[in-house]
């Protein structure tokens, strides 16, 4: 449960206690979907157990994977905001517990409590300058520059255990605009390297350093 010590949310303590008392809870199953594209915004989210994954479609109705949603993450404040339908869908990775404030319970506590607006603006203005800083990255900088940035966000964002990634090549050429074959001969130039090893469905980063040296971090 979110009592658990272990779970650590991206919102304040305070913040997120009173998010979570006005919350319900939903189990997800793998591959079930807990929103999807222009659905109405009638709720946000904090993803208690297990991982959700972020995705939009392009007009030819090709996936293109956006981001991880790990254990602590609220996110689906935005269309609260702004009253928009929801631009991308989020669906399970593996069974997952997630917090459903319904958007009734998220204005009384947002109206009574600035300081608990604030977060929620601070964190929406966190996710546009994520954006602004991915575009950045698709039209300024090289593909393998974009891909060990990619790959150490991703690693920091599902707190992965010894830098292991459970992504497909696939997964990472969708979300880079790229094709698969040249995201696995980057990889297995960068496995022959021993900056990362290549398993089933899962990428280790064996040499953080070296990697952000090619993602100029």
């Amino acid at each position: 449960m979110a009592s658990d010590p272990e779970f650590v949310s991206n919102l304040p303590a305070a913040v997120s206690r009173q998010f979570l008392a006005a919350s319900s809870r939903r189990l997800l199953a793998k591959g079930e979907q807990l929103f999807g594209i222009g659905s109405d915004p009638r709720a946000m989210f904090v993803v208690l157990h297990g991982r959700l994954q972020v995705s939009i479609l392009s007009s030819q109705g090709q996936q293109f994977f956006a981001s991880f949603l790990p254990a602590g993450h609220w996110f689906g404040e935005i269309p609260l905001l702004d009253e928009g339908a929801r631009a991308f869908y989020a669906e399970a990775m593996e069974p997952s517990e997630v917090a459903v404030l319904s958007a009734r319970d998220f204005w009384q506590i947002v109206n009574s409590d600035s300081a608990a607006m604030l977060v929620v603006m601070r964190l929406s203005c966190s996710r546009f300058r994520a954006a602004v800083a991915w575009i950045e990255d698709a039209s300024l900088y090289p593909f393998k520059v974009r891909l060990a940035s990619r790959l150490l966000a991703l690693s920091d964002m599902s707190e992965a255990e010894n830098g292991e990634l459970r992504i497909s090549q696939e997964m990472l050429a969708a979300q880079l605009g790229g094709a698969r074959q040249t995201v696995n001969r980057q990889l297995q130039e960068w496995s022959g390297q021993q900056l990362i090893q290549l398993g089933y469905g899962t990428i280790q980063l064996l040499d953080r350093t070296a990697l952000q040296v090619i993602a100029k971090k």
